[in-house]
């Protein structure tokens, strides 16, 4: 039970009977590994591994709380909090960081991951595990969690974005949505395994496209004469710098 559980904003269910309910199914449910722990002390106390997958700000919450777990491991989902951010929480546990992003939903994840020295390469793995069953998984050091964002949790958002604006213009043509749609998403599937299996580099696919004063060579002359890379560049800085205001939060 959550002391601040509540079914929406100013729920009409009384906070008293939903916290007896709930501790009824899940003590009825302990043969099968359900517990029933009072509060957040006890729950982090008395496990082996917490997913902490909540928002920043939200963390603030824990640091009023005296925990006395030092075997805990805790597999952070929190974005711009960093390893010892989480200690200063939760003591000296050992810590995994993962940035996911939504294609997990899919089983098509891009996930990074960190983790803190005293994490065996074992426990590291494990964890590892759970995100390779959803996508591909890599470790990188922790220093780095925030400038990843751009490159695959923020990602999804930036592609979208970029295949919503083609699709948009190929209705105002006169092509049917649902054909642009379909043809814009196989061709991101397409080059996204060009770019994965060939092994040529990205700027030699791009030119393989391009015929000499062609149609695709034209559009790339526009994205150069409005500087597209630098505005990349500034959407991915902005990207990283939110999170380093987020850790600070």
């Amino acid at each position: 039970y959550h002391p601040s559980f509540t079914l929406g904003d100013g729920g009409l269910v009384r906070h008293t009977k939903v916290a007896v309910r709930i501790a009824h199914e899940l003590l009825n449910n302990e043969s099968v590994g359900h517990s029933f722990n009072e509060d957040e002390k006890d729950l982090i106390d008395n496990v082996e591994k917490l997913l902490l997958a909540i928002k920043p700000q939200m963390i603030n919450n824990l640091k009023s709380i005296s925990f006395n777990n030092n075997e805990l491991l805790v597999i952070s989902i929190v974005a711009g909090k960093t390893v010892e951010d989480l200690k200063d929480i939760f003591g000296d546990v050992k810590i995994v960081r993962v940035m996911p992003n939504t294609p997990c939903l899919i089983n098509e994840g891009s996930t990074a991951l960190s983790r803190s020295s005293n994490v065996t390469d074992y426990e590291f793995n494990e964890v590892k595990k759970i995100f390779l069953s959803i996508g591909v998984a890599l470790e990188i050091p922790d220093s780095l969690m925030n400038e990843i964002i751009p490159v695959n949790g923020s990602m999804p958002a930036f592609l979208y974005y970029f295949a919503k604006c083609f699709i948009d213009k190929a209705v105002k043509d006169g092509i049917d949505y649902e054909t642009a749609k379909a043809l814009c998403v196989q061709g991101i599937i397409g080059s996204a395994k060009m770019i994965e299996k060939s092994d040529k580099s990205i700027d030699e696919l791009i030119k393989d496209v391009c015929s000499p004063k062609g149609a695709t060579l034209e559009g790339l002359k526009v994205f150069d004469k409005y500087n597209t890379k630098d505005i990349i560049e500034e959407v991915s800085s902005a990207t990283i710098n939110r999170a380093y205001e987020l850790s600070k939060l």
